[in-house]
C-alpha cells in the first residue's frame, strides 16, 4: 500500500465533518456555500478539503436528523437560497462532540508518545 492511500496520511479526517459543520453553523445561520467555504478554512480539513456536494450532503443528513433547519431564503438578489441554522439538538450533538474530541486527543497524545518511540527505535524492520 502506498503511503497516500493509507490511512496514515490523514485521509480520514474527513470523518471530522459532521462537528466542523456544527462549529461553523454555531456562529449563526448561513448559506450552504458559506459553510462549505468556512468549513475548508479550519485546520483539520485544509490539507483535503471536503467536496461542497459532500458539505450539502452532510447538511441534508443533519437536517433530516434533527441537527439543523433550513429556510428557503428568497431574496430579490439572486436565485432562491437554503440558510441553515442549529437546533438544540443540533447545539447538544455540539458539546457532545467537545467531549468526543477531548478524549481523542488524549488518546491521540498516548498514541503519539508510543509511536514516535517506536519509531526512534533502532530494532531492524522487514521491507516486503
Amino acid at each position: 500500500m502506498k503511503v497516500r492511500e493509507c490511512p496514515c496520511s490523514g485521509r480520514t479526517l474527513g470523518k471530522l465533518l459532521q462537528p466542523a459543520v456544527l462549529a461553523v453553523l454555531a456562529e449563526g445561520p448561513l448559506h450552504g456555500y458559506r459553510v462549505a467555504r468556512r468549513v475548508v478554512g479550519l485546520a483539520v480539513l485544509r490539507d483535503q478539503p471536503p467536496d461542497p456536494r459532500g458539505v450539502y450532503r452532510m447538511l441534508r443528513e443533519m437536517e433530516q436528523g434533527g441537527l439543523v433547519v433550513s429556510t428557503w431564503d428568497l431574496s430579490d438578489a439572486g436565485p432562491a437560497r437554503r440558510r441553515y441554522q442549529l437546533t438544540a439538538s443540533g447545539r447538544s450533538c455540539l458539546r457532545q462532540w467537545v467531549c468526543t474530541l477531548r478524549t481523542y486527543r488524549s488518546a491521540i497524545d498516548e498514541l503519539l508518545t508510543e509511536t514516535s518511540r517506536a519509531a526512534r527505535s533502532r530494532t531492524a524492520s522487514v521491507d516486503r
